[in-house]
């Protein structure tokens, strides 16, 4: 019920923070962008905690079900992408997430790939993990199969997430909606959508 509530003023407060102007110089546009990832995290904290019903048919938060269909979630899909797309256009980013989840890789702006720090991580970040290996390269991952939301740093060594679709133990084909702890390694890909 809380986090119900939670999640409706936070759907009043959005409209206040879009952003209409046009920014004189990018330091403008990056407080922008910082306010819109700060409310991301908001939402995304907001559905911590929401379950699937059955194998992908459904949440037990009928609201979040609806807006996650609003989305183009379907009963029976994976869902960890379609609810990065759901907090990043309820907070009001501008993003290329679809249910796919490797289109929550922003190949325009990388923050951490490949086990390279490339600058450093914020919250509001877009998080994407690979699971299979190169056949000519085994230290490095492709395929990514899992994406979530950044909520804070531990140090330079894991991050704090938000995530849907997976469970205790962080798998990908989880029963819910869930924080994590993740180390930053070769399998983890983070990016930024400010650009």
């Amino acid at each position: 019920m809380a986090k119900t509530i939670i999640l409706s003023y936070l759907l009043l407060l959005i409209p206040l923070y879009a952003y209409t102007g046009v920014p004189s110089d990018n330091s403008n546009c990056l407080t922008v962008y910082q306010e819109k990832a700060a409310i991301a995290v908001q939402i995304a904290d907001s559905f911590e905690g929401i379950k699937e019903i059955g194998d992908n048919r459904g949440f037990d938060n009928k609201n979040f079900e609806r807006m996650m269909l609003e989305v183009g979630w379907w009963r029976g899909a994976a869902w960890c992408a379609f609810s990065l797309k759901l907090i990043y256009q309820l907070a009001g980013i501008k993003t290329t997430v679809t249910g796919w989840s490797p289109t929550a890789y922003n190949k325009r702006h990388v923050i951490f790939t490949d086990g390279r720090l490339l600058e450093p991580i914020k919250p509001g970040d877009s998080g994407t993990l690979s699971y299979a290996k190169y056949r000519n390269n085994p230290k490095r991952f492709k395929a990514i199969g899992h994406a979530f939301i950044i909520k804070k740093t531990i140090g330079n060594s894991a991050v704090i997430t938000a995530e849907g679709n997976t469970d205790g133990n962080g798998d990908r084909e989880g029963n819910g909606f869930y924080e994590k702890i993740r180390p930053l390694n070769a399998n983890i890909h983070i990016t930024r959508w400010d650009k």
